[in-house]
């Protein structure tokens, strides 16, 4: 509940007192005065806002006051326009107030839907796995030692602290040393010298 009322303080407090203001002038005015053009600035206030329910609540109460403020006009007021021209004037303008409410909460929804994609993306780059700085490793075995004193193979070091991962495959160097000594090997093997 406490939330409710910040929130009306806070980001309709100044359209709802210039509709009060547009609302008595329209009072004032005759039939025929395009009153709702007011309402149509103030709809864009909750631009500014990140609460979904403000375009809604701002577009309920123009279009009260605007309906009341023509069945005051009605009551009260002799006639100098037809009355044709006061309800489509009117609803033309509820009509926009609306349109505009709609856009509104679309806009918001967007900019929140952009603001989660920076906040993603940002968590991404922060969990970015990247190597960096001097490898210390083993002339001999090429292990490379760990921050804690630990040596670990190359593949088993580079897949933790990375997201590269390690495919086998023969350089055409150790591929050319391997395939002259297979055959050696193989007579070896048969006890063949």
């Amino acid at each position: 509940m406490e939330n409710d009322v910040s929130f009306l303080r806070s980001s309709l407090v100044v359209p709802l007192a210039a509709a009060v203001v547009i609302f008595v002038l329209d009072l004032f005015l005759p039939l025929g005065w395009m009153v709702w053009l007011p309402y149509v600035g103030l709809m864009l206030v909750p631009l500014w806002s990140s609460d979904e329910r403000s375009p809604v609540i701002l577009a309920s109460t123009f279009t009260a006051f605007i309906l009341i403020s023509l069945a005051v006009d009605y009551l009260y007021l002799p006639f100098d326009i037809p009355a044709k021209y006061a309800i489509f004037n009117r609803a033309g303008g509820i009509l926009i107030l609306w349109v505009m409410a709609v856009l509104v909460m679309k806009h918001q929804r967007i900019e929140r839907e952009r603001e989660n994609l920076i906040r993603q993306l940002q968590d991404a780059i922060a969990n970015l796995k990247t190597l960096r700085g001097l490898l210390p490793f083993c002339l001999s075995c090429k292990k490379i030692r760990e921050v804690d004193g630990y040596w670990s193979r190359i593949e088993a070091y580079v897949t933790k602290h990375s997201l590269a991962e390690f495919t086998p495959g023969l350089c055409p160097e150790c591929e050319e040393y391997l395939s002259a000594q297979l055959p050696e090997e193989q007579s070896l093997a048969r006890g063949q010298r």
